[in-house]
Parts: C-alpha cells; structure tokens; sequence
C-alpha cells in the first residue's frame, strides 16, 4: 500500500474551509504542472491557464466545485509519499539492437524495455511531440509505431492531463503498463491511484528540470521562418556526431535541415548553461533524493571511467534499479541488452542532478522579459552578452 501523509505545514494556509481555498492556491514554486488534479476532480472544475511564462497552473471553476477537496489531497506537491523503493542497484548499458541504440537518445534502454511490453501484450505509456513539433503530450499504445513516436527527449514539459484515468483504467482491466515520465508524474501516478498495482512498472529518467513549452514554441516558430517551412521532424540528442554533442536536428519539409550541437544550438545552451526556462518548481525539486520513486529510472551515463570510443559516440545508458518490479523487468529483458554493475557513486559523480536541483540562472527573469520583444535565440544571445 502507498502511505500518503498530508503535510500542514505545506496544506495549512490552502486546507481552510472557511473561504473558496483549493488546489488553484498552490503556490509556483510547489506545482510541478503534473495536471493530475484535474484526473481526480469528479466534477470537472479544473483548468490550466498559462502564465506569462508560459507553464500551466490550476485554476478552478467554483461554479462547479463541490469543495471535496480531492485535489489537495492527493496532490504529490503537498504530501508525502512512501513509495516503499528500495536503494537502487546500478548498472550501465545499452540496447543490442544498433540501429536503436542510434536512434535514442543514450543507450536505448527505454526502447528494450517498452517492446517488450508491447510484445508481451502490454501497452506503454509516454511523452510524444504534438503533430505540429511545438508541444508534447503524454499517450498510451501498444503498438511499435507508438513506441516510435514516444522515443526520444523532448526537453520541455509534456502535457499529461488525462493520462492518470487512462491508466487507472488500463490496470482495473487487467492490462500491463509501463508507464515513463518525469519524477513528479510518476510521483502524481502513485498519488492518484493510491494504491500498488502488480501490473504497473513506472519508469523516471533523471530530470534536469523541464522547460517552458511557450519557449520551445517560439525557438521552433522561429526556426520555421527562418527556413521558410514548416517542420517535417525534431530530433534532439541526435548522435550523428556522437552520443556526447548533444546535437539538435530539425528536419523541414521544403528539404532543408537544421544541425546544432550543444556548444551551438541556443536552445541547449540556453537550459543547460543558463538555466534560463526552467519550470520554477523544478529549482526547489522535491524529487532529488533516494530511493527513487519509480521501478525504474534511466538517463544518460555521463562520465563514465573506462568506456571505448565506440560505445562513447553510441550512447550509454545509466540504470538504476528501484524495486522488485524493476529486477524482474530487468531480467526479462537481458537477453536484449548489455549491463555492467557500477557504483551508485559513478553514477551520482556524472549526474549530480539525481540528488541536486538545477540552480535557477541569474539571468532568467530578464529573458522572459526580453522575449517579450525580441526572438527566441535573440533574447538567450543577450543574457550571455549583455552582462
């Protein structure tokens, strides 16, 4: 059974029933945007406005509030959870297939994992790019083309409101789910179905912290007028100069391509040296501690000792392995993959932000207010000049 313990000190000022006080008082730097609020409203009250900086907040509709207050109650954010994980065991690896590994963004480990469920008759849940390339939206399938369309890092925040009935009602069928995102929506999955489910393997990844959506809007919108066509395809992390160059690709229709890497590309730049549009919640990240809260969690193994050169440009993945669940998955899977046992030293030494948050950048205020004006990559180019 999942414990779920509300917590005064962070409820008190919004659990007050003298006044019209629900989860739309949350405060900014709290809400991580998981939207499973609105999937255990029973009366549909609840909205997602975006602010000035573009990320969603809950707002309700008192019209239609019955002041349950199931929203406060089981929200991640204003409770704590016990999610019974053990201290991960740790590996590094990657997928056998080649070609997959290629096409991944590290080592391909997530692809080994959901094909397997889909062959195995399961269905996967996870975040995929919106038609248009500008957004990103969580859904099911049990199919390889979905699998398809849910590989790869999209950098910002996909919108997963609806997907905690959805797979509510995947496991009262009687249906498998791996279920992948962020740390707080897997904490936002456990929180709404508030109970374990044999059935259920959540998978996390380590979270640097997600971005705005409106901003990753703009830099695609602006690409778009720049090449004078609409996009065919986004791919970043693309590895067609290696695993560590971070590389962005954009594909259009009209045949022309756009390749940065990290040291170019300002959309990289401007998240991993800047820390310019980071969601505010994901500074203050109450998910950077362990054991984690997912079966799973699986991220890029970054400063690795000991690696070829061919496995460097390919792609390495870190696994770090949360429960039971986890072990059998693992396990079912070998046969598909290549492990090696690390410490879990190695892998915090590379990814320090499995336990630290990303510090919010000086210059982050400042760029949302120069967006206002200028272009995308006009206002990141300014926050690293203009000092």
């Amino acid at each position: 059974m999942i414990q779920i313990i509300a917590t005064l000190t962070d409820c008190n000022y919004i659990l007050n029933m003298r006044g019209k006080v629900m989860i739309n008082n949350i405060k900014k730097e709290q809400c991580t945007g998981c939207k499973m609020c609105s999937d255990v409203c029973p009366v549909d009250a609840i909205t997602y406005p975006l602010d000035k900086e573009g990320f969603w907040y809950p707002d309700v509709d008192y019209s239609k509030c019955i002041k349950c207050q199931n929203c406060i109650k089981s929200c991640p954010s204003l409770t704590k959870i016990d999610f019974k994980k053990n201290k991960p065991e740790v590996y590094s690896g990657w997928i056998n297939n080649t070609d997959i590994r290629l096409k991944s963004t590290s080592g391909g480990m997530y692809y080994a994992m959901a094909s397997y469920f889909i062959n195995s008759g399961g269905y996967i849940v996870g975040s995929r790019y919106t038609g248009n390339y500008k957004g990103a939206k969580h859904i099911y399938s049990n199919t390889i083309e979905g699998l398809n369309q849910v590989m790869g890092s999209k950098y910002f925040q996909s919108d997963a409101k609806g997907i905690y009935l959805t797979v509510k009602k995947l496991l009262e069928e009687g249906k498998k789910v791996l279920f992948c995102g962020t740390p707080c929506q897997g904490g936002a999955l456990q929180s709404f179905l508030k109970k374990d489910y044999n059935n259920l393997v959540i998978a996390d990844f380590i979270c640097r912290g997600v971005n705005s959506p409106m901003v990753f809007k703009s830099y695609m919108e602006e690409l778009e007028n720049e090449y004078n066509s609409e996009i065919e395809f986004v791919h970043l992390k693309n590895k067609k100069n290696g695993w560590t160059s971070l590389a962005t690709l954009v594909k259009f229709k009209n045949g022309s391509e756009y390749y940065k890497d990290k040291n170019n590309d300002l959309w990289v730049k401007g998240f991993i040296k800047g820390n310019l549009y980071m969601r505010p919640s994901c500074h203050n990240c109450k998910y950077k501690e362990l054991p984690r809260i997912a079966d799973i969690t699986i991220g890029d193994f970054w400063g690795i000792q000991g690696a070829d050169s061919k496995d460097m440009f390919n792609g390495i993945s870190v696994i770090m392995v949360n429960s039971e669940k986890g072990k059998s998955l693992i396990t079912s899977i070998k046969d598909s993959i290549t492990l090696e046992e690390q410490s879990l030293e190695s892998a915090i030494k590379g990814n320090p932000c499995i336990l630290t948050s990303a510090q919010e950048g000086t210059e982050r205020n400042r760029f949302f207010k120069l967006l206002e004006k200028y272009p995308f990559t006009t206002a990141v180019q300014m926050c690293f000049t203009d000092k």
